[in-house]
């Protein structure tokens, strides 16, 4: 034991005590920590593998042959995830670090994993929006693999785990909104790719809980999902903890109480308060309450007003603050400090926390990612755990399965695994406490889409391919080992019969936000596209709001960074304040063109952003009363009867 607050001869700082590293747990007796492998393994692997990359290529095929029909949904996020991808990759083609790095300051919302991905397929497969799919293919890919070996780890018995494992592959596989969502520009594919990884990463870390390399590999696949979106990772890695801290709960305990017992609180409490860091970060965090709750918005400093709301500014400063007495206190204490962790939090710590930890000293990071992860992203006045619970059902059943009554089948499944948690290989409870926790998580966020079971609903039919092996095991006294791999076998290829011989249901479209009927979007913007070659901004305005989807039709058009002006105007109650609006944006625009869409039966209004066509004609009212562009070519477009008109600057 150390004396608390002294180390190598260091009176100062905060106390810090070295208390022996958590063991590793021994396993249970007759229970092995890891499933043997043998060819039998590694060849049903295998087969599973390149089944599902064919699977994968007939859908980019399918895409590629037929992109237009994907393009569908003025403002789909799929525009602006594609324009961030494309924008990373011209940016490194026409060698333009100032661009690439200032599109990676802006990820704050939606990080930058993803676009960085996108990018390099772009980068070596060409600049095209038709191999746009490909890294939600990947995710795809990735999670039919770790669905199986997670499956198949669950159990020592390999009968057992490879019925478990086709089960969960099967049901993932031939899931139809798992499949649409996977087939997007969207994040929800590489995302569900990732949380797998990560959930078989932590099963392999127990396996060998004193294997530094496969602690680091999970905390380096959290870090990557941390960096593809922050509610996926919050999914998982809640999981992940609370399994953690109830297999290894004894010497948890134990270390906490030889802490408890070595320090002495006073000292404790005298160098945490009398921190100047924490101080000032206290009184800084007082401030951002104080002004989120009372103002001031804004200040006049030096006959300028500076904005002060929302403080996000502000909040960055008070966890630098803090930020700065951790990496005090761990450079006086590292030793201590890493002799206390033990290996898993070693890994942890400088492989997964410490990344994030200064990603948020980036302006703004912090702040906006508490707000994407809480309530107050998209609040729903009607929300109701009932309606939640409701709605995800029918998803679950009409959505995510090819026929409705396989739904309760898999959570009857579901539910029998779980009796067998004690007999399976050591971390199974995490993926049981990955799919309850996730599936009550998106229950009780108050905004509800389909699409968000996506990147954890695997972990449901992994818990009822354990549900499946674990019947197989009740018939090991009864049945010799040939008949129970018949049995295994035919359970298998009835399931997978029922699946392909079902049709897609029309509700997977739906639950996957892909809209299947009307022209294509792009036929918003090919007519006249010819006409903007050679512009270096082009302005874009429309009767039914703003996207990026002619961001990056054009910037794909031209190779180059053409500046494309969506001047956001959203809001308004009335025409004359879109007309008013309007002209305030074009007497200060500096774009060579400007593109007006007149859409009078447009699909895609948005009466929540003030989008709806009595009002925002307005901006088409401006532009006829204005002299500083000149009126061009007008273009019928087969989308609401709209009507595009290019107007080029005098």
């Amino acid at each position: 034991m150390v004396d608390v607050g002294r180390q190598d001869g260091e009176t100062t700082g905060t106390p810090v005590i070295a208390p022996r590293p958590i063991p590793a747990v021994p396993p249970a007796i007759g229970k092995a920590r890891e499933a043997p492998r043998n060819w039998l393994d590694i060849a049903a692997f295998l087969i599973v593998l390149a089944a599902a990359i064919g699977v994968a290529g007939i859908m980019l095929a399918g895409y590629y042959h037929a992109p237009d029909l994907l393009w569908r949904g003025f403002h789909h996020d799929r525009n602006s995830h594609y324009s961030f991808g494309l924008d990373l990759a011209l940016a490194v083609r026409t060698f333009d670090p100032a661009w690439f790095f200032g599109e990676l300051e802006k990820a704050k919302v939606w990080p930058p994993f993803h676009g960085l991905v996108l990018s390099a397929v772009l980068l070596l497969g060409g600049i095209d929006h038709r191999l746009g799919i490909v890294p939600s293919l990947i995710g795809w890919v990735m999670t039919i693999a770790f669905v199986w070996l997670i499956a198949r780890r669950l159990f020592v018995d390999r009968c057992s785990g490879l019925l478990a494992a086709a089960v969960a592959v099967i049901f993932t596989a031939a899931s139809p909104a798992f499949l649409l969502v996977s087939a997007d520009v969207m994040l929800e594919g590489l995302g569900a790719g990732l949380s797998a990884a990560g959930l078989w990463a932590y099963l392999r870390a127990e396996a060998k809980p004193d294997a530094a390399g496969r602690w680091r590999l999970l905390a380096l696949i959290l870090t990557a999902l941390f960096f593809h979106k922050g509610n996926y990772w919050g999914l998982l890695i809640a999981p992940l903890a609370i399994a953690y801290a109830t297999e290894h709960w004894a010497p948890i305990a134990r270390t906490l109480r030889q802490i408890w017992a070595a320090t002495r609180l006073k000292a404790v409490l005298k160098a945490t308060t009398g921190s100047p860091f924490l101080i000032l970060a206290a009184l800084v965090a007082g401030l951002v309450a104080a002004i989120y709750a009372h103002g001031p918005t804004a200040l006049e400093l030096f006959g300028q007003s500076v904005s002060l709301y929302p403080p996000e500014n502000l909040t960055t400063a008070a966890y630098a603050l803090v930020f700065l007495w951790w990496t005090f206190t761990w450079l006086r204490h590292r030793a201590a400090i890493d002799h206390t962790l033990g290996t898993p939090g070693r890994a942890l710590l400088y492989w997964h926390l410490t990344p994030i930890a200064i990603s948020f000293l980036l302006p703004h990071r912090l702040s906006k990612f508490l707000w994407f992860v809480s309530p107050a992203n998209n609040p729903d006045p009607n929300h109701s755990l009932s309606l939640g619970l409701q709605f995800y059902w029918r998803v679950f059943a009409d959505g995510f399965h090819l026929v409705p009554w396989l739904a309760p089948i898999a959570v009857a499944l579901a539910l029998i695994g779980l009796i067998a948690i004690p007999r399976l290989t050591p971390g199974a409870r995490a993926v049981f406490l990955f799919a309850l926790l996730a599936w009550v998580g998106v229950i009780a966020h108050p905004q509800h889409q389909g699409r968000f079971m996506s990147t954890w609903v695997f972990s449901v039919w992994i818990c009822s391919g354990v549900g499946a092996g674990a019947l197989l095991a009740l018939t090991r006294a009864w049945l010799p080992p040939l008949w129970r791999g018949a049995v295994a076998a035919a359970l298998a290829a009835i399931l997978l019969a029922v699946n392909l011989m079902s049709p897609m249901p029309k509700a997977a479209a739906t639950y996957a936000l892909q809209d299947a009927s009307g022209p294509s979007d792009l036929e918003l913007i090919r007519p006249y596209l010819a006409e903007l070659d050679g512009a270096h901004e082009v302005a874009m305005f429309t009767t039914f709001g703003m996207s990026k989807l002619f961001a990056w039709v054009i910037r794909e058009r031209c190779r180059c960074h053409t500046i494309v002006d969506d001047p956001f105007i959203a809001g308004v109650t009335s025409r004359e304040e879109a007309r008013a609006l309007m002209s305030e944006r074009i007497a200060q625009s500096t774009a060579d063109v400007v593109v007006i869409i007149d859409a009078p039966h447009s699909r895609d209004e948005g009466p929540g952003f003030g989008w709806v066509y009595a009002n925002m004609v307005g901006i088409v009212d401006a532009m006829a009363d204005q002299t500083r562009y000149q009126r061009g070519t007008s273009y019928a477009l087969p989308i609401g009867d709209a009507t595009a008109t290019i107007w080029r600057r005098r």
